[in-house]
């Protein structure tokens, strides 16, 4: 009598077809975009006209990117930002409030082969790159940077590729440098 029976000819091809669904969800790109938070009312957590419209803009720079999960800080301005982008795409944004390193290594371990979107805070996008192994053209954003939409690419292989773009009406204190535009291009990516 065979004591194999758990390993005849079926079994070896569901463990190879588990095997190689495992392996295609571990080949595959991650992609994340971060902004910061749309033009607010000063001194007020709420957005203003322009920071309205750039919220829409925001939809049109994303539309054709297969957003499948949203991020954003706590504040209202930064949900606000999210919300009409979350509106199209049916998706309800959570809100982290982990440390910058813990929140990365959240991202980068659970949402493999995934595309997100996070609303940042202008203090916390250099860091976030950082933290997800990408480059930056600057080494900080200043409070009036609306319009840069940063993306970064985490290949199977773990190294991360960024760019930087500029979406909706011109709103940045910082100009992003012609090398690392010319340096970053990724064929594909909305607006390039």
């Amino acid at each position: 009598m065979k004591s194999s029976v758990f390993f005849g000819p079926k079994f070896k091809m569901l463990l190879f077809a588990l095997l190689v669904c495992n392996f295609s969800a571990f080949a595959q790109k991650t992609t994340i975009w971060i902004v910061n938070h749309a033009e607010n009312v000063p001194g007020r957590d709420v957005l203003s006209d322009t920071g309205l419209q750039r919220a829409n803009d925001l939809v049109k720079a994303l539309k054709h990117s297969g957003v499948e999960t949203i991020y954003t800080t706590d504040a209202k301005v930064s949900q606000q930002t999210a919300n009409p982008l979350a509106v199209k795409v049916r998706i309800l944004p959570r809100i982290y409030t982990d440390s910058i390193k813990k929140f990365a290594e959240i991202i980068k371990r659970n949402f493999i082969g995934k595309n997100v979107l996070i609303i940042a805070d202008y203090k916390t996008i250099i860091p976030l790159l950082s933290e997800f192994g990408a480059d930056s053209p600057f080494d900080e954003l200043s409070k009036g940077d609306y319009d840069q939409l940063f993306t970064i690419t985490i290949k199977p292989s773990g190294d991360a590729e960024s760019s930087v773009r500029y979406y909706g009406k011109k709103h940045h204190d910082n100009e992003i440098p012609q090398s690392y535009i010319m340096d970053n291009i990724q064929p594909g990516v909305p607006g390039k």
